[in-house]
C-alpha cells in the first residue's frame, strides 16, 4: 500500500466499509489494521488533509464504522508526532473548517469517541486558526461528557504561553457546558502552576466561580441526604456524582490559585462535605489562601491512605510538609495511597479497601521504559456485609488490579501478568480461532499435536498470539480431570486452572502472564 497520488485511499475506504460487518475487537485484531495503521503513521499533514476530506465527502453509515474511530485515533497520534517535530511550521497543518465540519457530523451521529479524535486532531495543530476553531467548537457544539472533552483538548497541556493566552482570549466572558468548563478550568490552573500562564484567566470571573461552587455544593449536599432524588440507578447517581466532583475540584483549584481570600467561606463549606477529594481540594486551596483551616486538614487527611497522595502534594506545594509525619510521605505510603485511591473510584469498588499490606517491592526495569523502574505488590481485603474480597494490585509504572485473584501466584507471575497487560507493540497481537488462515491453521495443529504429546486433552484452540516473531497457540484443554487454560510456544509451557468463578484466572489472563515473563525476561535478563 504505497503512498503516490490518490490511489492509496482506496484501500483505506475498502477497510472502513469491510470494518462496518464486524465487532471493534475483530476489526482492531484484523492483519489489514496495522497496515493502515502504518500508512497512516508515514503521512504529512497534506496526505492526512486529503484522507480526511475523502472521508468527509462519503455517507454517513461509513463514518460510524469500528474502523473509522480507529481511523480518527491514528490520525490524531500522527498530528500529534508531526507537531513534536522540529521542522513543524504552523502553517503546515490540517484545514480547520474541515476539521471543525467532520466533528459536527460525528457528533450528530452519536459518534463521540470518533468526534474527540477529531477535536484532538484539531488542538493538535496549536496554529492560530485551529486554536479559534477548537474555541468555537467548544461554545456551539461542545462534547457530551467531560471525559471526551479531556481527550480532545489533551494537546493543549504541552502548549507554550504563546498559544495559551491566543486560546483563552478566544474564551474571555464565554460560558461553558459544565462538560468542557471543568477540562479548560484544569488546563487554567495547570498553566499557572507550571508558569505558562503569569495568571489565572479566570481571576476577573472570581465571583462567578464562588457561586458555581456554593451552587454544586447544594446539589452534593442533598445528594448526600437523598440519592435517590437524583435517579433511579445507581448509574445515573454515580454520573451526577462523577460529573459534580470534577467540577468541584477544579473550582477549589481555581479559587486557591486566583487567590481571593474572599473565597474562604465557600471553601470551608466544601471542607464539611464527607467526600475526601473534595475535602482534599478544599483543604488545598484553603491553605494556599494562608488559612489555618485548611492546613490542619491537609495533616489529618495525610493519615488516610485514599487521600494522602494528593494531601502530600498540596503539602510539598506550599512547603509544609514539616508538619506531616515521614513515614507518610515514603514512596511504599504514597504508593499504598495511589492505589487505595485507585480502587476507590467508582469505575472500581467505589470506597476504599479495609486492609492493604506490601507483599514484595522491587526496582526492575519495565516494558516502554529506559530507566529502572520502582515496583509495589499489595494485598488489599474487602470486608463486607456479604462476603470477603481479597487480591493483590500493583503500583509503579501502572496502577491496577484484575478482577481475577491473583493472590495464589509466584509474585514473579503476578508482575507478569501487569506486564503483559500493559504491552503495546505492532508486533504483539493475536488471532482469534475464526480467523485462521490455512498457514494459521497448521500452525494451531502442530502445537495442538505437541500438547498432546504432553498428556492435555480435548485441546480447543482460542487463538493464535504473535509476540515479535514468535507465535503460540492459546487454548482450553484437560488434564488429570481438570479444566485448563494454555499457552504454549513448542518449548515453553504455561497452564491454570479455569473455572467460571468471576475471581478465576481467564485464558487472556493466562496470555498476559506468558507474555509478561518474556518481556521481564528480556528487560531483566
Amino acid at each position: 500500500m504505497s503512498v503516490g497520488g490518490d490511489h492509496w485511499i482506496h484501500p483505506v475506504l475498502q477497510w472502513l466499509l469491510q470494518s462496518g460487518q464486524n465487532d471493534a475487537s475483530a476489526v482492531a485484531n484484523a492483519a489489514p489494521a496495522a497496515e493502515i495503521q502504518t500508512l497512516i503513521s508515514s503521512l504529512a499533514p497534506a496526505e492526512l488533509e486529503a484522507v480526511l476530506g475523502v472521508l468527509e465527502a462519503q455517507d454517513d453509515s461509513l463514518l460510524s464504522t469500528p474502523g473509522f474511530k480507529l481511523l480518527a485515533q491514528w490520525i490524531a497520534s500522527r498530528t500529534l508526532e508531526l507537531s513534536r517535530s522540529p521542522s513543524h511550521e504552523n502553517g503546515n497543518a490540517i484545514d480547520a473548517e474541515l476539521l471543525a465540519t467532520l466533528y459536527r457530523r460525528l457528533e450528530s451521529l452519536d459518534q463521540s469517541e470518533s468526534a474527540a479524535h477529531t477535536m484532538q486532531t484539531l488542538a493538535g495543530q496549536l496554529d492560530p486558526a485551529s486554536l479559534e476553531t477548537l474555541a468555537e467548537l467548544l461554545i456551539e457544539a461542545p462534547p457530551q461528557r467531560w471525559q471526551l472533552a479531556g481527550l480532545g483538548l489533551s494537546p493543549l497541556w504541552r502548549a507554550n504561553t504563546d498559544q495559551l493566552e491566543e486560546f483563552f482570549e478566544q474564551l474571555r466572558d464565554c460560558e461553558l457546558e459544565p462538560s468542557c468548563f471543568c477540562v479548560v478550568m484544569d488546563l487554567a490552573n495547570y498553566a499557572v502552576r507550571e508558569a505558562r500562564l503569569d495568571e489565572h484567566p479566570w481571576r476577573n470571573r472570581s465571583e462567578q466561580l464562588k457561586r458555581m461552587l456554593e451552587s454544586i455544593l447544594g446539589q452534593l449536599r442533598k445528594l448526600e441526604r437523598e440519592p435517590q432524588a437524583f435517579g433511579n440507578s445507581v448509574t445515573a447517581v454515580q454520573q451526577i456524582l462523577g460529573d459534580s466532583l470534577a467540577m468541584t475540584v477544579s473550582l477549589c483549584d481555581a479559587l486557591g490559585l486566583i487567590g481571593d481570600r474572599s473565597a474562604s467561606r465557600v471553601l470551608g463549606e466544601a471542607l464539611e462535605l464527607s467526600h475526601r477529594r473534595i475535602q482534599t481540594e478544599a483543604a488545598g486551596a484553603l491553605a494556599a489562601l494562608g488559612d489555618e483551616r485548611g492546613k490542619q486538614r491537609l495533616i489529618q487527611l495525610a493519615a488516610d491512605p485514599v487521600s494522602r497522595m494528593r494531601a502530600v502534594h498540596y503539602a510539598r506545594e506550599l512547603e509544609m510538609t514539616d508538619a506531616l509525619e515521614a513515614s507518610l510521605q515514603t514512596p511504599q505510603a504514597l504508593a499504598e495511597s495511589e492505589l487505595a485511591a485507585w480502587l476507590a473510584a467508582r469505575e472500581q469498588f467505589a470506597l476504599p479497601p479495609t486492609e492493604m499490606e506490601l507483599i514484595d517491592t522491587r526496582i526492575q526495569y519495565w516494558p516502554g521504559y529506559d530507566e529502572p523502574q520502582e515496583c509495589f505488590l499489595f494485598r488489599y481485603s474487602y470486608h463486607l456485609p456479604d462476603r470477603h474480597l481479597s487480591n493483590v494490585g500493583m503500583v509503579g509504572p501502572l496502577t491496577k488490579s484484575f478482577t481475577a485473584d491473583l493472590a495464589n501466584l509466584p509474585v514473579d507471575d503476578i508482575y507478569a501478568a501487569f506486564a503483559g497487560w500493559q504491552a503495546e507493540h505492532e508486533e504483539i497481537y493475536e488471532v482469534p480461532a475464526h480467523q485462521f488462515n490455512s498457514a494459521q491453521r497448521r500452525e494451531a495443529e502442530r502445537l495442538s499435536l505437541w500438547l498432546e504429546d504432553q498428556q492435555f486433552e480435548d485441546i480447543d484452540s482460542i487463538a493464535l498470539t504473535f509476540f515479535l516473531g514468535e507465535f503460540a497457540l492459546l487454548c482450553h484443554a484437560r488434564q488429570d480431570e481438570r479444566q485448563l487454560g494454555v499457552i504454549t510456544d513448542g518449548q515453553e509451557l504455561l497452564s491454570y486452572p479455569i473455572s467460571e468463578h468471576p475471581a478465576s484466572l481467564s485464558p487472556e489472563i493466562i496470555l498476559c502472564i506468558f507474555r509478561g515473563r518474556k518481556l521481564l525476561r528480556t528487560f531483566n535478563p
